[in-house]
């Protein structure tokens, strides 16, 4: 959906385009996705269109977009082995894992022509949730299991991902991690840099930290702007530099800007294809958590941790539900059994043994 949120200025959308980037366990030799666009001008709330008969051809005919008008396209993805009589030709596509779709359009009107972005990952490979979970550790009074999932979207629902995935190994007295990044995922709380503008207050403030941290690029700091406010991170930022001048302690830029600027993780921070994404921290944790022991029965928690977390010691449970011992779950996640690569164990069930 093309939607105009100007209540009286016209857009226009000359031109749209797709494509499809496959990605698999092995190689995709021979293997194509191919990208259909149709539009659906006879579904929009706007003007009436010259070609509202959906086209079959993939043009797109420039649209004029009412304001506060919205209008629509199909996007059809044809996946294929060039040679399909190859006895790889069944192992090829078994392989496949996710295909991200990435839409590229024109809007033209008051601010000239610019161009936008929107992206789609869409998962192709789903195990079986029965199968038994990966051991991932534990110590003399529990164990770590590591839970596989499909590639997390934005089209799951968090809570039945964890019913699906971890109901059927879950007991009374377990508890149930997840990870903060998939479950920001699964309310699509992402971006591509691609959507994100830097102004000049984001170019500015960025320079002020260390290159590793997410906040150290244009488009990152950006993207925490959009979710504070730029008010707030400016303060935030000069309260911080005062700080460190006058040696009153680091990390004060965190504390006031607020917990999404250190939940936030910039490309690389993730599993593909969202590695290519600037993934922001999720949202009710809480309330998810409580959602998860209401369906399961069992201790729930959210937490931030990653590889670095081994050495730093550094991690944090971002909610959890009231039966669930905070120590043992820092004492048991902090080498992180999730892993931070291409693992795909979003989901980790802690069990006593005791």
């Amino acid at each position: 959906m093309f939607h105009n949120r100007h209540r009286r200025q016209e857009l226009f959308v000359p031109d749209v385009s797709a494509t499809a980037r496959l990605l698999s366990r092995s190689s995709i030799e021979g293997v194509r996705a191919t990208v259909k666009i149709t539009p659906r001008h006879d579904l929009s709330d706007g003007y009436g269109s010259p070609d509202s008969t959906p086209r079959q051809d993939g043009y797109w005919n420039t649209f004029i977009l009412q304001g506060g008008s919205s209008t629509f396209l199909d996007v059809e993805v044809s996946i294929e082995v060039s040679d399909a009589s190859s006895p790889a030709r069944g192992a090829s596509l078994a392989d496949l894992t996710s295909c991200c779709v990435e839409i590229r359009y024109e809007c033209y009107g008051p601010s000239g022509l610019t161009s936008h972005a929107q992206h789609v990952v869409v998962p192709l490979s789903y195990p079986d949730p029965t199968l038994s979970p990966r051991e991932a550790g534990g110590g003399d009074a529990y164990r770590v299991l590591a839970i596989p999932t499909h590639l997390l979207c934005h089209d799951d629902d968090p809570v039945g991902v964890v019913e699906a995935y971890a109901g059927p190994h879950a007991k009374n007295g377990d508890v149930i991690v997840v990870a903060e990044t998939p479950l920001a995922i699964m309310q699509g709380r992402y971006r591509h840099p691609v959507t994100v503008r830097p102004t000049l207050l984001a170019k500015c403030l960025c320079r002020l930290f260390h290159p590793t941290s997410s906040v150290a690029t244009a488009c990152g700091m950006q993207a925490l702007l959009d979710l504070v406010g730029p008010v707030r991170a400016l303060a935030a930022a000069v309260l911080g530099c005062v700080c460190r001048v006058l040696r009153l302690g680091r990390g004060v830029f965190y504390k006031v800007a607020g917990e999404q600027a250190s939940l936030l993780d910039d490309i690389s921070g993730t599993i593909a294809p969202y590695d290519k994404f600037i993934c922001l921290g999720p949202e009710n944790a809480e309330k998810f958590v409580d959602a998860v022991r209401l369906k399961l029965g069992v201790g729930a928690c959210v937490v931030d941790v990653n590889d670095l977390s081994k050495s730093t010691k550094m991690m944090t449970v971002l909610a959890k539900t009231s039966n669930v011992d905070a120590d043992l779950v820092r004492k048991a996640v902090l080498p992180n059994p999730a892993g931070n690569a291409d693992q795909q164990t979003p989901i980790v069930l802690i069990r006593p043994t005791a």
